[in-house]
């Protein structure tokens, strides 16, 4: 599922592997301590876009069968938006969960939290809207179903960020 989101955004954009290839390994390498890391991602600029291109090509072609952990989270981390999103939610989704974004503990965290929140609760509405036209969700709307889903699980990891950090707020709090 990785490597179709994967695929259909290199198909979909100006960017071609080495230059994804780049962004996943500058990922892998700020997110992963070098004594655990199970990829060995060159580091040297020049020299590395070629060979870092072949170990994404390797997974992605299927020559190798397993995606290590490490390096899904930096894979995912790399896909520009839309792709990212997407990935998140069909990972959270075949796992029974929600994805959720991680909110800075500051004031411009927050900001973007809720402007994230608005956003997505934009999003949905808009989504629903043709489905609505008739003022009811039938089977003959099922051609926006898909969306609507997407757009109400985005809103609700979006819901779940938020109550994070005011959950976090409350265990902060002395009791009494």
């Amino acid at each position: 599922m990785i490597y179709d989101i994967t695929r259909k955004m290199l198909n979909a954009t100006a960017q071609n592997v080495m230059t994804f290839a780049m962004h996943v390994a500058e990922r892998y390498l700020e997110q992963v301590h070098p004594d655990f890391r199970q990829v060995k991602f060159r580091e040297d600029l020049v020299a590395s876009a070629k060979s870092n291109a072949q170990i994404l090509d390797r997974y992605m072609k299927g020559t190798v069968k397993v995606l290590p952990a490490d390096l899904e989270d930096a894979w995912v981390d790399a896909l520009p938006e839309p792709y990212r999103s997407d990935c998140e939610r069909e990972l959270a989704a075949r796992r029974g969960r929600y994805s959720e974004k991680r909110i800075e503990a500051t004031a411009h965290g927050e900001a973007i939290g809720l402007a994230d929140l608005a956003t997505q609760f934009g999003e949905l509405v808009t989504a629903l809207g043709p489905a609505l036209s008739d003022g009811r969700i039938t089977e003959s709307d099922l051609p926006h179903a898909r969306r609507i889903v997407a757009e109400a699980d985005d809103l609700i990891s979006a819901v779940l960020a938020t109550r994070r950090n005011v959950a976090g707020l409350l265990q902060e709090m002395p009791h009494g």
